[in-house]
């Protein structure tokens, strides 16, 4: 059967929840996905132009309207079927167009692995789906997706066919393979990193040196949009992983005195909203001197961004994220 293609461009990123001995762990934070809508590429003339060769440019105009039609259907299919995924959070629509348009992406056409990964790159996207529709005038389709992973560039397929009567169930069909080929293939699409648990246990397992000074340590928290300081946790956390390679930890309040003060502050600023997801950058500088010499040992920043479904959360991450970091450079040096 002579076939019409009709490209598409769906912007995804998503990973499925896995289920299964011999599949990779569930996924335990959700996953944003945008999914743009599906284009034409093709004016569909290669076929119909040979068959029907009397056609005017009236029945031109009217089948093209058809196929952005069922375009716009296949977009409003897909997206119902991965929004009632309990693992995904959908990026609102207009949020991608603009970040697309201000970057002068072309929205038609199938997606290379270096387009994929730009895309990745400003949208936050893990995970690329760009496919083509082809269809026949006796309402035959077979659509197929790719799946690129934006930050590996590995490739995968998913493919259904049946008759345009049945669009909704194709859709469904369509939706469920491109979640179970995600999931199978996680770790081959997205970069995956170690658990903070892990990471914390290898900071603390590097930690070489048998002097341990007493540790006081006075840093302030604080968004920059709160008149009051806000504790996001980094004395603690910092506290903990001191104590976790053999420090003692001495309280402000304590009369014991500390070898080591380590003083500075940490601030937050809110990043753009990426759909129902919050960003925010959190820079932690510090100063560390000897109590009684007042000699200085040591100036240190670290500045991280994460994003999370909660305003305060993705604070509280991204300043997690920016402790760990300033930690595994700091205890080393005082552990000497």
């Amino acid at each position: 059967m002579k076939l019409i293609s009709l490209s598409i461009l769906v912007l995804t990123f998503f990973a499925g929840v896995v289920i299964g001995a011999d599949m990779p762990p569930p996924i335990s934070q959700p996953i944003s996905v945008a999914v743009y809508d599906f284009t034409a590429a093709g004016e569909a003339s290669h076929y119909f132009g040979l068959k029907h060769t009397n056609w005017n440019a009236s029945m031109w105009n009217a089948w093209r309207q058809t196929i952005h039609n069922l375009a716009s259907k296949v977009t409003v299919l897909v997206t119902a079927d991965l929004s009632v995924q309990t693992n995904l959070i959908m990026v609102e629509r207009a949020e991608l167009k603009k970040a697309l348009k201000e970057q002068a992406f072309g929205l038609s056409g199938m997606v290379s692995s270096d387009a994929a990964a730009k895309i990745g790159q400003i949208t936050g996207a893990k995970v690329l789906v760009a496919g083509q529709v082809f269809t026949s005038d006796d309402g035959h389709l077979t659509i197929v997706a790719s799946i690129i992973g934006t930050e590996t560039s590995r490739y995968y397929s998913a493919k259904v066919e049946g008759s345009t009567v049945n669009l909704g169930k194709l859709m469904d069909d369509l939706s469920q393979n491109i979640s179970e080929t995600i999931s199978k293939q996680y770790t081959n699409l997205i970069v995956t990193t170690e658990t903070r648990d892990v990471r914390v246990d290898r900071i603390v397992k590097a930690v070489k040196g048998k002097k341990r000074p007493s540790v006081l340590i006075s840093i302030v928290d604080q968004l920059t949009d709160d008149k009051t300081s806000s504790n996001f946790g980094v004395v603690t956390e910092l506290g903990i992983l001191f104590q976790k390679t053999g420090f003692t930890v001495i309280d402000e309040k304590s009369s014991n005195k500390p070898d080591i003060i380590i003083t500075g502050i940490a601030s937050s600023d809110w990043g753009p909203k990426h759909g129902e997801l919050y960003s925010c950058r959190s820079l932690i500088e510090i100063k560390v001197q000897k109590r009684r010499t007042g000699d200085l040992l040591n100036f240190d920043r670290q500045e991280n961004e994460a994003v999370d479904i909660g305003k305060y959360t993705a604070a509280k991450k991204a300043m997690l994220i920016a402790t760990d970091n300033l930690a595994e450079r700091l205890l080393p040096l005082l552990a000497q």
